[in-house]
């Protein structure tokens, strides 16, 4: 056998190092996905904020846990209808409008959401109101989105891209709570509202710097029969439907976001607000870091493996937390829950944009975004119902044990998905 030659003295320490890094080429070889990252990138920081402020109202208002749990339960149905939907307009009509057209919606109900916050006594019916119809119109447009990059990027570079946005949107999930935390003391909710309609304003205008994307397909359509044929297109897609079928697990039963209101005023002295912006910013934080050491991800192969690995990592972090009584070990859990997310979401995106052709990819995204978008609505109506009938720490350590069953029975009965290659993603 041939001896391996020595590497270059030149390849040292710091050069292999680098080559984990964030890949940023993405970035450098199109202007369109520059434009659409920095768009999204800001639309994502908003959302964050929002995340925060909804929930707060409704746990500073009602005291309840239970109540809390119910803004995943009014977005349910529109997170599994609107995303199948969207998938199919997405396939069918010019993105570039469908997108600004969505954005623009989304701005004037968060401008709604500043007049019920400027009320005296705001009222709590605009809040599920809000929920119902954000989550609807969030997962109508996230299709067009999710699925542009493939229209932009040569199929080796969809892992990175993948990274990327991922990595700035945990960023903006890492700086959005912690930022909503203080603008919620010193703007008020109000002010939060009026901020999210800024972000949406500026994703518009990015948006409108991008050359259209006409409909890969003639004959692509909006009808139930191209919804149908979305269906029968993942018919016999077993590693696609294995990777749905791992996300809804872990959505359901991993991050129990229901609970962290009563958990931040139960720690909070006089500062709950700030307290839940941390604990929100926590899981993102995590999976920042992760994204930072992406670098490999464009190598890695076993993406089927590499996802099934992280979700039981994540589901481990979250059993700890839930015993954890202690805030530096509670927010460590949390980190490691979200790199865990985070890699598990960069080879389900990429498992999906490579084995699906372009003009079914709207409507594979929204199946897809229906799967991931009810797994947290179900999973945040679960672990606000379990804590109510038990406690809050018995609904988080059973979310977590439950994730890794799932993952074990998985990993038996779909063992195809485990060998997943990426190099043959139609195999």
């Amino acid at each position: 056998m041939t001896p391996r030659p020595d590497p270059p003295p030149h390849v040292g320490v710091l050069q292999r190092a680098r080559a984990h890094l964030m890949d940023l080429t993405p970035l450098k070889v199109s202007r369109d996905f520059r434009l659409l990252f920095f768009g999204h990138s800001v639309s994502n920081f908003g959302d964050e904020i929002v995340a925060v402020a909804i929930p707060f109202q409704v746990f500073k208002i009602t005291g309840s846990n239970f109540a809390v749990g119910l803004l995943g339960l009014a977005a349910l149905i529109p997170v599994f209808v609107f995303p199948i939907i969207g998938g199919t307009v997405a396939d069918a009509v010019e993105r570039r409008r469908l997108v600004t057209v969505t954005h623009a919606l989304l701005a004037v109900m968060s401008g709604l959401m500043a007049i019920n916050a400027f009320l005296p006594n705001p009222l709590l019916w605009p809040m599920y109101v809000f929920t119902f119809l954000a989550a609807g119109l969030y997962t109508f447009n996230r299709p067009a989105l999710d699925t542009w990059p493939a229209r932009l990027l040569d199929e080796e570079l969809l892992p990175s891209s993948n990274a990327l946005d991922a990595g700035f949107a945990t960023f903006a999930g890492m700086l959005g709570p912690v930022a909503a935390g203080f603008l919620l003391v010193t703007i008020k909710p109000a002010g939060v509202y009026l901020f999210d309609v800024a972000t949406f304003v500026v994703v518009i205008l990015a948006i409108r710097l991008m050359r259209p994307s006409p409909p890969a397909h003639e004959d692509n359509e909006v009808s139930w029969a191209a919804v149908k044929d979305g269906f029968r297109f993942l018919r016999g897609k077993r590693n696609v439907q294995s990777v749905f079928l791992a996300d809804l697990n872990a959505m359901i039963f991993e991050f129990p976001m229901a609970l962290l209101p009563g958990i931040a005023f139960k720690l909070s002295a006089g500062h709950p607000a700030q307290y839940l912006g941390f604990l929100y910013a926590a899981p993102a934080a995590g999976a920042f870091v992760a994204t930072l050491l992406s670098g490999r991800a464009k190598d890695v192969r076993r993406q089927g493996k590499a996802i099934m690995l992280s979700i039981v990592v994540w589901g481990g972090a979250i059993v700890v937390f839930g015993l954890s009584h202690v805030l530096w070990l509670s927010l460590l859990m949390l980190a490691i829950a979200g790199a865990g997310d985070l890699v598990s979401g960069i080879f389900r995106i990429s498992i999906i944009q490579a084995a699906v052709e372009d003009r079914y990819r709207g409507r594979l995204e929204g199946i897809g975004m229906a799967v991931w978008a009810t797994g947290p609505a179900l999973g945040d109506f679960e672990s606000g119902a379990v804590a109510t009938l038990t406690t809050p720490a018995i609904s988080i350590v059973s979310s977590g044990l439950l994730t890794i069953v799932g993952i074990g029975l998985l990993r038996w009965f779909a063992p195809g998905f485990w060998r997943y290659d990426a190099r043959h993603p139609t195999a």
